[in-house]
């Protein structure tokens, strides 16, 4: 039976010493989800991030993640982890009381039945109307005429275009059809499902037939209730991620790049986020030292939010994080934008994680860099980091995922 060993140092950068939290190593097969913690901590320092209000943890799956899959260990372990990180309790699922851990955004409506008042009581978000949750936001109709869901705001998508990507929502098939035929003018285009994740639920369109066939897979309710996004198609594409965490008495701020990988389809998929992290909110990002493709990025993020805000005030979120892509479009012309919000524990979230509990350990600490890893395989992990799963997906195949802390900011490279 082989094992991996993962080595992961909690609460700061430094060497270890007298003076920070020791090694912790821990054995685990694979297909195990694996939890560590430091083997000592002071007291003094170790209690930034306890929660004023509440005083035990839960878990929330209204998604569909399946038990035994890796999205729903991965939630049961994110969940162990804020309980750790805010020296409370895991409770069973179902309980109405506790700070609650969700799968996916939610709306007010489900926020009320669940006991959720405000972004103190979740890790997480809440919006009016379920689709606010997902990238159909991120840009306008084709015309004021167009199919649209209850709810929507017609003006966020003319406030959204400065920091997007020239691109249509649609909620019908003549409508998507005509989003394709206004951008294609300009080069290739790139069909995408709002709730999909990870890379997932995308698709190159080829042309008008291709995108009929295409959108003909899709339950008829899906493309009404849902819609979809058309949107101009990046050569040589980077995304950077840009978020905001706060997690009982803390806030963390932060700026890095997304990994791909290959799954076992060859499919382009998330792989994982190296983050630049500092200590406060998206002001004090800026006033780090950050890249002009950094910056960019943030101000974009800043202003997805502010556009957001004035179309759908109610809207609150302890997590806000933001795939921001760089590249250039057909004839060689740069171009950047947000293409969606993440308002939910994501994929970055256990690199949040460490990095809110290195300054809940260190109140002096102002930056760390953090990262979260996927791989399509079952790999060892480096000795520096941390697994939290490792096993096979019932429906995506073998998997690791780790995490790993780092001292300060770099140049932004």
């Amino acid at each position: 039976m082989s094992f991996l060993q993962a080595r992961f140092l909690l609460g700061s950068p430094h060497p270890p010493s007298a003076q920070w939290p020791l090694w912790h190593s821990i054995l685990f097969q694979p297909g195990e989800v694996m939890m560590a913690f430091p083997l000592t901590m002071n007291p003094a320092t170790a209690t930034g991030a306890q929660h004023p209000r509440h005083d035990r943890v839960r878990a929330q799956v209204l998604g569909d993640a399946a038990p035994g899959g890796h999205e729903w260990a991965t939630l049961q372990w994110v969940t162990a982890e804020v309980a750790r990180l805010l020296h409370l309790p895991v409770v069973t699922p179902g309980s109405e009381v506790g700070y609650l851990v969700p799968d996916r955004t939610l709306t007010l409506a489900e926020a009320a039945r669940l006991g959720i008042q405000d972004s103190d009581d979740l890790l997480g978000g809440v919006v009016p109307h379920a689709f606010v949750g997902t990238k159909i936001i991120s840009h306008g109709l084709v015309n004021e005429g167009a199919t649209a869901p209850a709810g929507w705001q017609h003006a966020l998508g003319h406030c959204m275009s400065p920091v997007t990507l020239p691109g249509y929502s649609a909620f019908s098939m003549d409508d998507a059809l005509l989003a394709w035929e206004l951008l294609a003018v300009d080069g290739p285009v790139r069909l995408k499902l709002p709730e999909g994740i990870g890379g997932h639920g995308q698709a190159s369109v080829r042309d008008a037939a291709h995108l009929r066939s295409l959108l003909t897979q899709l339950a008829p309710a899906s493309l009404h209730f849902a819609g979809v996004v058309l949107e101009r198609e990046v050569q040589h594409p980077r995304t950077l991620s840009v978020g905001v965490v706060t997690c009982g008495r803390l806030e963390i701020a932060y700026c890095g790049i997304q990994h791909t990988v290959q799954d076992a389809q060859g499919n382009a998929v998330y792989g994982g986020s190296s983050l630049q992290v500092v200590r406060g909110g998206l002001e004090t990002l800026l006033d780090a030292p950050l890249t002009l493709e950094q910056r960019r990025a943030v101000e974009q993020a800043r202003g997805y939010e502010e556009a957001v805000t004035l179309a759908y005030p109610t809207w609150f979120a302890s997590r806000r994080n933001y795939d921001a892509i760089i590249g250039e479009d057909l004839h060689g012309r740069p171009c950047s934008g947000i293409l969606e919000q993440s308002w939910r524990v994501g994929g970055a979230t256990p690199a949040e994680l460490v990095a809110l509990a290195a300054f809940a350990a260190e109140p002096e600490l102002r930056a760390v860099q953090a990262g979260s890893v996927e791989r399509r395989t079952l790999d060892p992990v480096p000795d520096d980091a941390q697994a939290y799963y490792a096993g096979v997906d019932p429906v995506q195949g073998p998997i690791t995922k780790y995490r790993w802390l780092r001292p300060g900011w770099t140049d932004g490279h």
